[in-house]
């Protein structure tokens, strides 16, 4: 059995990393939406984490994740140049991507890291995409550069309002809607709450 090396760690927001893994199969044939199940060593457990982006030329892919529990802490302390025994995937049904129209993609703290992909299929499936990044704070706003570059409109909000607008991302999509801004699709990945208040906010739309 092979390994997986990584080849570069980064350090995102306190507890939230970044790392690359070499992974040239899994980077051909992943699409959005889809997940790799990660075992660390012989005596680790497995675990999912969503495809963060992947680069079939460079033949990596990246996963984001937050440092919590035994696996995930043991995983932020490996570095580049180490390696990871089991790296399985492309797993799981990708998000359906076409072309709707304007679809707004919602990510909320460490749910940035999975809407990317998503972001990535439907502007390339030619949508216009707006995108709204939320957290509780600045230091926790993360991918952004990524998040703009694949963006027709990026917009940012924080809880403190350290960072882009001080508020919720319910309320930009209910500014949009007020605006008459037309909304074929809206992606939301984030807490659970968010989620939730984002279905009644859209629900109220019609």
């Amino acid at each position: 059995m092979i390994d997986f090396p990584i080849v570069e760690k980064n350090l995102l927001a306190p507890q939230l990393y970044e790392m690359k893994i070499a992974a040239p199969e899994i980077a051909r044939k992943r699409k959005a939406g889809q997940f790799l199940i990660l075992r660390i060593d012989e005596e680790g457990e497995r675990f999912p984490l969503t495809i963060a982006d992947a680069d079939p030329a460079a033949g990596t892919v990246s996963i984001v994740f937050q440092a919590v529990g035994k696996s995930t802490l043991q995983l932020a302390a490996l570095n580049a140049g180490q390696t990871i025994r089991d790296v399985v995937g492309p797993l799981g049904k990708p998000t359906h991507i076409e072309n709707f129209g304007r679809v707004v993609c919602v990510g909320g703290g460490v749910g940035i890291a999975p809407v990317h992909p998503i972001v990535c299929a439907m502007r390339a499936a030619g949508n216009h995409v707006t995108t709204i990044l939320a957290a509780r704070t600045r230091e926790l706003i993360i991918m952004e550069p990524q998040m703009r570059a694949q963006s027709h409109v990026l917009k940012i909000c924080t809880d403190d309002g350290s960072y882009g607008v001080k508020g919720f991302p319910t309320q930009l999509v209910q500014q949009m809607i007020d605006a008459g801004e037309k909304i074929d699709l809206l992606v939301v990945i984030g807490p659970v709450p968010l989620m939730r208040f984002m279905c009644d906010v859209t629900r109220k739309a019609g």
